[in-house]
């Protein structure tokens, strides 16, 4: 490896920007701002105009999630390798993801519904409807509730964007699985692993006959996951490199452009996500006051549908954007103050609880004379 390239690679970047990059900040909030500005014209106009135009914006609509998801895996990778255990990781992962969606799953059945739904109240709470909407919060998706928004442009369906956490639910368990077989440390096992994973997939969607379903699909979600990852543990070796990031968004805009390009693309859109992730422009003070991308993404579809509903005067996706932006922005403030950091405080009782997992451990296997593991972490630092 040249010795130019091994001072500018991802880790070199990572130490100069002392792990914590604002551009990922940034990105975190413009892709979760992208999902409400294209939900705006698909729940302003309808499924038929939102075809029509997304076979003009193809490239940047198709691209939102699965940066979105690249970015989670180099995020989450670095967790993982600083967990001792899976249950550490697993356990952040809940208390990160949960509790906010608990409260706006709860929220829209209890309050959202029960002021919009046609039907009376008495039948709203006795359906099986109203009762199954509360599995989103496992993540056994459901989209409707009796009686609400009925009569939207985009029909029936109160919170659309929750269609992603089976798949970040997927990622979860992949990479746990990875790391559970010490594949996450091994470079060139991961590798092996992650070219079969990509071949399966490309596989499976080049002999799938109904190219509408793969506008963005869900493996092409967990690959990108996947190629964040890698990004991670490749990180000595892989440059922090202008010219691969115009490469990269390139080859992006040809796959993007292919039907089936959706399952190839995630391997140039995830570099180009922690390219950008790692640059570090100045914090505004928005950024700096905390993360609301995870609240604006939970309650943008909702809320965009409730302003959907008051009739064709609001049925404008400009309107539709900024109406639902302000509103979601204050809802994500009081998500990320009173729901999510107070969560976030969890994680010392997490780590006690593996500390004492630790230690039973530890007597387990010295009572049965067996020699300690040199590593007690879940994936070995690569």
């Amino acid at each position: 490896m040249p010795s130019d390239i091994g001072q500018h690679t991802i880790a070199a970047r990572m130490l100069e920007t002392n792990n914590r990059a604002s551009g990922f900040d940034y990105l975190r909030l413009i892709l979760s701002l992208s999902v409400i500005l294209w939900h705006s014209y698909v729940l302003s106009e309808g499924r038929d105009a939102a075809h029509a135009l997304s076979a003009l914006l193809l490239v940047p609509v198709r691209s939102i999630l699965i940066c979105f998801f690249a970015l989670s895996g180099f995020l989450v990778a670095g967790s993982l390798l600083r967990c001792k255990t899976l249950f550490m990781f697993l356990g952040l992962r809940v208390v990160r993801i949960v509790p906010a969606l608990f409260l706006e799953v709860t929220l829209s059945a209890l309050l959202l519904g029960p002021l919009v739904t046609t039907v009376p109240l008495a039948s709203y709470f006795s359906s099986q409807e109203f009762h199954a909407y509360f599995l989103n919060i496992v993540g056994v998706i459901h989209y409707t509730l009796p009686g609400v928004f009925t009569s939207n442009p985009f029909p029936n369906v109160i919170n659309g964007q929750l269609w992603t956490i089976p798949w970040e639910l997927e990622c979860y368990i992949a990479l746990s699985l990875l790391a559970l077989f010490g594949l996450v440390g091994r470079r060139y096992g991961f590798a092996v692993v992650l070219a079969l994973i990509q071949a399966y997939f490309l596989a499976r969607g080049l002999l799938r006959p109904d190219s509408a379903a793969d506008f963005v699909p869900g493996q092409a979600l967990i690959m990108a996951f996947l190629y964040g990852v890698a990004a991670y543990v490749y990180r000595d070796w892989l440059p922090h490199s202008l010219a691969l990031c115009a490469a990269a968004v390139a080859l992006s805009v040809g796959l993007l452009l292919w039907q089936k390009g959706a399952l190839l693309a995630p391997l140039p859109l995830a570099y180009l996500t922690v390219y950008l992730g790692l640059l570090n422009p100045h914090k505004v003070a928005l950024i700096r006051s905390g993360d609301y991308s995870y609240g604006l993404y939970l309650y943008g579809f909702p809320l965009q549908q409730l302003v959907a509903h008051f009739g064709p005067a609001y049925q404008h996706w400009w309107l539709n954007f900024g109406l639902a932006t302000v509103l979601g922005f204050g809802i994500a403030y009081i998500s990320w103050n009173y729901v999510e950091l107070p969560a976030s405080r969890l994680r010392p009782h997490l780590q006690a609880l593996e500390q004492r997992y630790l230690q039973l451990r530890a007597r387990l296997l010295s009572a049965l004379g067996r020699p300690r593991a040199a590593s007690s972490r879940c994936a070995p630092t690569p």
